[in-house]
């Protein structure tokens, strides 16, 4: 690797752009050691801070991990989710060979009263209405990826806690209630993990993350379900598909 003297650039930046580079191409393939910060600054001829900014921007970003706090490695390919699909991220998973997997954190019933504005507005509630609250962990081939918190409205689904809820839900949904995506308004947002969340997934609390909130309808415009979803952003590829009209 060459550095530019006269790059604007900083030098950290052109340092993890480049290892970047060699990830991308395959050079460096997956589990693969990074050069160490002494390493780094001995060939380049830099202070061993400005190697631990490199290596620190690359892990932020989700392509090298550290272990044994020392050494660095690159991390195992990310994981893509496709924000124009009506699929849930289980079938998005398993349609790219991917071990889709969920562990129930809470599956509980709520009343009208204890709902906060947000999911009454969003599902059309009204009293006495009242909804089925389940928080999810969400896997990647036993990899912690996200956290699911949705809340399901009990008139349309009056039984649904008593199914296998580590299984795809919208499959559940489409197989024994007869309901389906047809469309979903959401709000994406760049959030700070809160530390409940951090500890379910067992990730750093300073970890990026994105933030969904989704209103999913039937082809009725009958809304079923609330969410609020936070992704991992070192672990996943957000995508969007458009075309011309």
């Amino acid at each position: 690797m060459v550095i530019d003297e006269t790059s604007s650039l900083p030098l950290y930046r052109q340092i993890a752009e480049k290892i970047a580079g060699e990830i991308e191409s395959g050079q460096l393939p997956t589990e693969a050691r990074i050069a160490s910060e002494r390493e780094l600054a001995e060939r380049f001829g830099i202070s061993r801070m400005t190697a631990r900014a490199a290596i620190n921007i690359l892990v932020q970003r989700g392509l090298i991990v550290r272990r044994n706090r020392s050494r660095a490695y690159v991390a195992q390919p990310k994981f893509y989710f496709d924000l124009s699909s009506l699929d849930g991220l289980h079938e998005q998973l398993r349609k790219a060979g991917v071990h889709p997997g969920a562990k129930i954190i809470v599956a509980e019933k709520l009343p009208f009263e204890a709902l906060n504005p947000k999911v009454v507005q969003s599902l059309k509630l009204a009293p006495p209405d009242a909804v089925f609250h389940i928080v999810r962990l969400r896997t990647a081939n036993g990899e912690p990826i996200a956290v699911e918190d949705s809340y399901f409205p009990e008139r349309l689904f009056p039984d649904l806690l008593d199914f296998h809820l580590t299984d795809s839900i919208y499959g559940i949904l489409k197989k024994y209630f007869s309901v389906e995506p047809a469309g979903s308004v959401q709000e994406l947002e760049i959030s700070p993990l809160e530390p409940e969340w951090a500890n379910i997934m067992g990730v750093p609390v300073d970890l990026p993350t994105l933030e969904i909130r989704r209103c999913a309808m039937t082809a009725d415009n009958i809304p079923f379900e609330y969410a609020r979803d936070i992704y991992r952003g070192d672990r996943i590829i957000f995508t969007k598909r458009s075309f011309p009209e």
